[in-house]
């Protein structure tokens, strides 16, 4: 399956593909803030394509809103067999507090579950990282799912319980109208 789309719109934010031929480009506009180097490394370690089999498994996204950067979104597709994958975003620190992730997950949802047919979608965060716990828990959709022990390396490189969330289709289809959504080719 091919998917060929260049972003996804809604209300103030649109979420632009990252792909081989703008990623030059998306590299500049993450240029020149006080969070700059690890919003780049972010990029490289987590929001570029990635492929397995032949088969797309990571969508990353650079995200505006209104017309200011804001950070990165992704949805990975964990497994194909079992239609499942994951969200995850990194905002801006000037951007913080303006919901940028929350409102960015609506576009991802659309893409899991109406374009490439995903059952499930997960997200998390490490206990100690309040605020995305907040912003998870912000998002309409999400269920908490309960709390994996010593489950990530944080930071400090020390294990770290994480706390889990999920939407599943049935979920989705009821919560969101996805019309709101408008796939930009």
């Amino acid at each position: 399956m091919v998917i060929t789309f260049k972003a996804l719109h809604s209300d103030s934010i649109t979420l632009h593909r990252i792909n081989d031929k703008n990623l030059a480009g998306v590299r500049l506009m993450f240029q020149g803030f006080p969070d700059s180097d690890y919003m780049l490394e972010e990029l490289d370690e987590s929001y570029l394509p990635k492929y397995e089999d032949g088969k797309r498994m990571r969508y990353g996204f650079y995200s505006m809103l209104e017309n200011d950067l804001a950070g990165l979104s992704l949805l990975d597709v964990d497994d194909w067999k079992t239609l499942t994958g994951a969200t995850g975003a990194d905002t801006l620190l000037h951007m913080r507090g303006k919901g940028v992730a929350p409102l960015s997950k609506p576009h991802l949802f659309y893409l899991a579950f109406e374009i490439l047919g995903l059952n499930r979608v997960e997200t998390g965060c490490f206990v100690s990282n309040i605020a995305s716990k907040k912003i998870i828990e912000k998002t309409v959709g999400f269920q908490s799912e309960g709390t994996t022990r010593q489950s990530g390396i944080n930071d400090n490189g020390e294990f770290e319980d994480e706390y889990r969330y999920a939407i599943l289709r049935q979920d989705w289809m009821k919560l969101y109208d996805k019309t709101q959504i408008k796939v930009i080719y």
